[in-house]
């Protein structure tokens, strides 16, 4: 798995570069949620952990068309980022009352 990912940064540093940033990016907009308190379930935050869905679907289901080969270890960066974006959910669920 790590080999996959180092010959992957080999080929395609580029590609790696910018997954690195958008994570990066993503996990600024975490921060900005917190910073900013922002409360889970509202609507912006809502749109801000769309916005962190849609970039990892970019590079889910775009970018592999264009030869960027996603190994394991990008697919576990992605698990990673978001997962605090769970909460979110859980909120919106709760407020739904579809469970009550």
């Amino acid at each position: 798995m790590i080999a996959e990912y180092l010959e992957c940064w080999r080929k395609q540093p580029r590609f790696n570069t910018f997954f690195l940033c958008a994570m990066a990016l993503a996990w600024g907009v975490y921060a900005l949620i917190g910073l900013v308190d922002i409360a889970w379930g509202s609507q912006a935050a809502n749109i801000l952990v769309f916005a962190i869905a849609a970039i990892c679907f970019i590079f889910i289901f775009v970018l592999p068309k264009y030869s960027f080969r996603i190994v394991a270890i990008h697919y576990f960066i992605m698990i990673v980022t978001l997962l605090p974006s769970l909460a979110n959910g859980q909120e919106l669920m709760r407020q739904s009352g579809y469970f009550s």
